[in-house]
């Protein structure tokens, strides 16, 4: 009882250092900046993804093993009388277009599991990029083109004048 309530005391005083996150430590450094240390298994474990994603499949094809999950050339369900059915709608080999439709379904899954996990890294937000540095702070490069052609002639326009 009285561990809850310092815990709750602890986490208001300190929002940012919630007591029971222990993957993460909140700091100052010498010029009194604050961060966030952030352990984990990574920065792009997109492996380890795809490694749960099979592991998710492999239980899922175990426990219904009339319906694997891979198999979209059929469909399985029950009748009013809870007879169990499968219809089979094919029996030539896959299309290419068909093979590519599944990949972009799988890489689109794994695509939301990372976002899902680590929402600081976003997987198509191409002009950023995380890291970190030897002390082991956490960073985000921005990446971008600079001023545009019009902005640099305006630039330059107001510096004649």
């Amino acid at each position: 009882q009285q561990l809850a309530e310092v815990k709750q005391l602890y986490n208001e005083k300190y929002p940012l250092d919630h007591v029971d996150a222990v993957d993460q430590e909140v700091g100052r450094d010498a010029d009194g900046m604050l961060w966030v240390k952030y352990e984990g298994q990574g920065l792009r474990p997109v492996h380890k993804l795809e490694c749960m994603l099979a592991e998710v499949r492999d239980a899922y094809n175990a426990k219904y093993p009339l319906d694997h999950v891979d198999a979209v050339d059929q469909e399985i369900g029950r009748d009013a009388d809870g007879m169990l059915w499968v219809q089979y709608s094919g029996q030539q080999s896959t299309s290419h277009e068909s093979r590519m439709e599944r990949l972009e379904h799988k890489l689109k899954e794994v695509k939301t599991l990372y976002n899902q996990r680590y929402p600081l890294d976003h997987v198509d937000v191409l002009d950023q990029e995380l890291g970190g540095d030897a002390d082991g702070m956490l960073w985000v490069k921005y990446v971008g083109q600079g001023l545009s052609a019009s902005q640099r002639l305006s630039q330059q326009l107001a510096e004649v004048k």
